[in-house]
């Protein structure tokens, strides 16, 4: 009677789930971007978001709750019900580099989330100010190597994606470059356009304007292909070979949502990035749309993370 009554539970459960999934959505769902308004992740909220309005008739909200690298957003999440109403755009640097970075965080990224879909992948670009005499990656190494101790390179923060890259970029070359970090995006690239910082590593999107200008000279990028935004300028991996650091923004649920609803979620969003306008729009931002399965994405991600966890400790980033 003990293990029948069990079956039963467990078959009332499983239907209660399959009937909550053939419903779903039956309200607005939120997309939680925990950075502020603006920035490429906002950007990719709103039109996935606007989109799945368009292709299956949904009705998102983009809510930005943005403080803490990311952390209040994220954790707003990572504690909300369940019931896929409630979705997180979640960047590589809070999903995969904060678990590594911060002594202590309010939430574990693995035991609390779930992994959807990859809604967009930017490589980073490695820039220098015109007067410096290189024009690409041999050229920098040996000038870093020339002059050790004396360039140095800004990023948007301590800890942050684009300092770990730039560390990355050193040990892989055997180089020394002073790290200048500043605050956000915009006071790191007007360091090097006004000549205080030598070298910059920024994402694509947020450089192009200022190639196309001729205030920042482009050395490579690092993605494992030339970048059809920046065609003429090499990969890192043509130099330095296996070099690979991509930013992404993930879309991801709290851990225990419903399977059903989760795979409901990825198709519809895959529907979406394969629309020949999305793809257009957002390489036109730098960003290459991979859709991948919930199973795909938690390889990347979960890979990411070790990636990174090495990188932080080889350059003894911490902070509380």
């Amino acid at each position: 009677m003990r293990i029948s009554t069990g079956v039963a539970a467990l078959l009332l459960a499983f239907c209660a789930a399959t009937a909550q999934a053939q419903t779903y959505p039956s309200k607005p769902i939120t997309i939680v971007n925990p950075f502020p308004p603006g920035g490429t992740a906002d950007f990719v909220a709103r039109l996935v978001g606007q989109k799945l309005g368009e292709t299956a008739g949904w009705k998102t909200i983009a809510d930005n709750k943005p403080g803490a690298n990311g952390q209040i957003g994220t954790r707003f999440v990572a504690t909300a019900a369940p019931d896929g109403y409630t979705l997180s755009l979640g960047p590589s640097s809070t999903h995969a580099i904060n678990p590594s970075v911060f002594k202590k965080l309010p939430y574990d990224v693995l035991r609390d989330f779930t992994a959807i879909t990859m809604l967009g992948s930017t490589a980073n670009l490695v820039a220098v100010h015109p007067s410096v005499p290189v024009s690409n990656v041999r050229d920098l190494i040996a000038y870093a190597r020339l002059y050790p101790g004396k360039l140095a390179y800004a990023s948007t923060g301590e800890g942050t994606s684009l300092n770990i890259v730039g560390e990355m970029f050193k040990d892989a070359a055997g180089i020394d470059l002073l790290h200048v970090p500043y605050k956000g995006s915009a006071p790191a690239m007007m360091a090097v356009i006004g000549g205080e910082v030598q070298v910059l590593f920024e994402n694509i999107s947020g450089a192009v304007p200022n190639i196309k200008a001729g205030r920042l000279k482009p050395i490579a990028v690092t993605s494992l292909k030339r970048d059809p935004v920046l065609p003429d300028v090499p990969t890192l991996d043509e130099t330095l070979p296996g070099f690979e650091v991509l930013a992404w923004f993930g879309l991801f649920a709290p851990s225990a949502t419903p399977k059903d609803i989760v795979n409901r979620i990825n198709a519809e969003v895959v529907k979406v990035l394969n629309l020949p306008d999305v793809r257009e729009l957002m390489i036109s931002r730098g960003l290459e749309p991979p859709p991948m399965t919930p199973e795909q994405f938690n390889t990347v991600w979960r890979s990411d993370i070790l990636k990174y966890a090495a990188a932080v400790r080889k350059a003894k980033i911490s902070l509380d």
